[in-house]
């Protein structure tokens, strides 16, 4: 069933009955995971109404609320043709002023890859050390969009967290709002790493130039309101109904306001 597309200043969203289960990131890619899932069907009757627009204030919302968290990073990107295998991490965010710390722990090639960011600083830089021996030296100081580090990385580590997701999903909805083309948005109940959340799927279906995603997907904490999950894929090819995954993130063990100072992300 399709969706409603933007009218005025808001996204229609069509509600889901009946929860389906998510299973959290494994080895095997998550495009594959999903493919097994049940397509969000309206039960009769159902009324449309501002979920997308809802969800994103509800979510700013709830970030403004929060100073700080923890918690299991795990994500996909396409660089250089291919999706990487899932990588994970140990995250460290705090929102104001910014910080951000990172360090992976799989897979091998890039275990102990760290990088920090203090807003602090106030001079846009990082602090990186690459995996393997390119980190026996430890931290280097290099730009956010340094490009060697971005010819591995679709974004900037700034770019990685809870706020920029939600920055990425409302700058793409807004973009097609302006063009005036349709944005459809579906959401359903389902479980990702053992949280009840609300997963919102959204289609902006019209090729053109600035377009982010032909679909993005966004798993929404039901208590929290906090993104815990997001995926991004491209144009369906073919008769395929699906595009391809070309980058996805998770927040898993989410520990909220835990009090991080800058000793976490100044190296």
């Amino acid at each position: 069933m399709r969706g409603k597309t933007w009218a005025s200043v808001a996204c229609a969203g069509l509600f889901v009955g009946g929860a389906v289960i998510a299973q959290p990131p494994k080895s095997t890619p998550v495009k594959a995971e999903l493919n097994k899932l049940e397509a969000p069907k309206a039960p009769e009757g159902a009324k449309a109404g501002d979920a997308l627009v809802t969800m994103i204030a509800d979510t700013r919302a709830a970030l403004a609320k929060t100073r700080d968290y923890t918690c299991t990073f795990t994500r996909q990107e396409v660089r250089n043709g291919a999706l990487s295998a899932e990588q994970v991490a140990e995250m460290k965010v705090r929102l104001n002023p910014g910080g951000v710390y990172v360090r992976f722990a799989r897979p091998d090639t890039i275990a102990g890859m760290e990088v920090a960011y203090t807003a602090a600083r106030k001079n846009q830089k990082m602090q990186y050390r690459p995996a393997g021996v390119g980190g026996a030296k430890g931290f280097r100081t290099v730009d956010l969009d340094d490009s060697k580090f971005m010819a591995e990385n679709r974004h900037p580590v700034t770019e990685w967290t809870m706020s920029a997701v939600l920055d990425r999903v409302t700058a793409a909805t807004a973009r097609e709002k302006t063009l005036n083309n349709p944005v459809e948005v579906f959401t359903g109940d389902f479980q990702f790493a053992g949280r009840n959340v609300t997963r919102y799927e959204i289609l902006t279906r019209r090729p053109h130039a600035f377009r982010y995603a032909h679909r993005m997907l966004v798993y929404i904490d039901k208590e929290t309101k906090l993104p815990l999950r997001y995926e991004a894929y491209d144009q369906p090819k073919g008769n395929a109904t699906v595009g391809d995954l070309f980058e996805a993130y998770s927040f898993s063990d989410v520990k909220l306001n835990v009090g991080l100072g800058e000793s976490n992300f100044d190296y």
